[in-house]
């Protein structure tokens, strides 16, 4: 399957959506999943997170991550999905970077991951 494959994800028990939109099959793969977890109590990908960055040109720019996981500890983690080809580009180093600041001033947590 293609990972850039967009689609629905209907009827998720843990959204407060009775749908979410995903923008690859990475992200569907990780719905699924967060789905199945039993520590996990809710996520959703309509969160309105917006975390500013800064781009390799200086330029101030704007993140929005793809999920907020809540877990049955209390805990809320910001969790972004990519392929593993893009993992270690300077773009994602540089949001993950902003990300985890971001999440370290509000109490929650980041977590950059992949499915496969």
């Amino acid at each position: 399957m293609a990972i850039s494959k967009r689609g629905i994800y209907e009827a998720p028990a843990k959204s407060p959506y009775n749908f979410e939109r995903y923008d690859s099959y990475l992200e569907r793969e990780m719905m699924a999943r967060l789905e199945r977890d039993a520590e996990v109590v809710r996520w959703q990908k309509r969160h309105g997170i917006s975390i500013p960055w800064i781009d390799a040109h200086g330029r101030q720019c704007n993140y929005r991550p793809d999920f907020l996981v809540e877990y049955t500890d209390g805990r809320k983690v910001v969790v972004e999905v990519k392929n593993p080809a893009l993992m270690d580009s300077p773009s994602v180093q540089r949001k993950e970077s902003a990300a985890r600041e971001w999440c370290r001033k509000r109490g929650m947590s980041y977590e950059l991951a992949t499915v496969y």
